[in-house]
């Protein structure tokens, strides 16, 4: 697997990261298991998960597949999975195997999962809370990467917010501070605490992904990209994963790889050297296409 240095954490990363949001939700604890072994076996070490991934049970199925091994977790902060009723879990338990061979009805379940989402009130007591909890189902003593989980903008301003997060790193408890937003989220954070120096968003059909990468850059801060697939053609899925490491070639491309197929396909595209002429190829055109439509 092809790595990358990340400051402040004592072993490179895997330019290919392991998105767990439906860790325990769309994907079943024994499902999700085996793909975090074929992952690290792949060469992967870095895992991105949130307390509000699978249903709020994400984390702790991370923490046992992991079982002790060295890697670099990405947690976050900021939203929270809603309190929900035993009948509940039990009725997304069942009906995860319905949506597996009807995958048109996974746009429903999206839809309703994202309902059981919260946002959690954030002041220095509940990020010092979330953090511990995290720590204690991840079974880690701390992570790569603590980042505010799409963060209302007042709250990338609040001093109280942005000195608890440094406490964190002061103390050790995290190496790196993030935004997991909005590019522009990233840059009013980091405009206010420099500390905040890691950027995670999502992939624009706009073309400026390469100019926003050249300022996280500028900053002396870290890119992670998602939503990879998001700017496809259904037969481009291969385009698509090379243009997302053209574009960001010395940070984190973060995709779902739970089947072996995705994840073949996937390290093979982390593994090729970035080719950044491709990134600036497609975004040049797709900025034409935007002028023209």
């Amino acid at each position: 697997m092809r790595t990358i240095h990340l400051a402040g954490w004592p072993h490179s990363v895997s330019a290919l990261g392991f998105g767990c949001a439906s860790l325990g939700s769309r994907i079943s604890r024994k499902a999700g298991t085996a793909a975090i072994e074929r992952a690290l076996a792949a060469g992967i070490n870095w895992f991105d998960v949130a307390p509000s991934y699978g249903d709020g049970e994400a984390e702790a199925i991370l923490g046992d597949a992991l079982a002790g091994v060295s890697v670099a977790i990405v947690t976050k902060v900021g939203l929270r999975a809603a309190p929900a009723k035993r009948i509940a879990r039990v009725a997304r338990s069942l009906a995860r195997p319905i949506v597996s061979a009807f995958p048109t009805l996974r746009a429903l379940t999206k839809s309703m999962r994202a309902q059981a989402i919260e946002r959690l009130p954030l002041d220095p007591e509940s990020i010092r809370t979330s953090i511990g909890r995290s720590l204690e189902r991840l079974k880690v003593d701390r992570v790569a990467v603590l980042a505010l989980h799409e963060p209302a903008f007042e709250d990338l301003r609040r001093d109280d917010v942005l000195r608890a997060l440094e406490d964190l790193k002061r103390q050790g408890l995290v190496a790196r501070i993030g935004i997991a937003g909005s590019f522009d989220d990233f840059c009013a954070a980091n405009d206010a605490r420099p500390f905040i120096d890691v950027a995670q968003f999502a992939i624009s059909a706009s073309g400026r992904c390469g100019a926003q990468i050249g300022s996280i850059a500028t900053r002396k801060a870290f890119a992670v990209l998602h939503g990879v697939f998001g700017v496809k053609s259904p037969n481009d899925l291969d385009r698509s994963l090379r243009y997302a490491f053209g574009a960001n070639p010395s940070g984190v491309v973060l995709t779902s790889s739970f089947t072996p197929d995705h994840l073949a396909m996937n390290v093979a595209a982390a593994n090729e050297t970035p080719d950044e002429a491709l990134a600036a190829k497609i975004e040049s055109r797709s900025r034409s296409e935007s002028a023209r439509g």
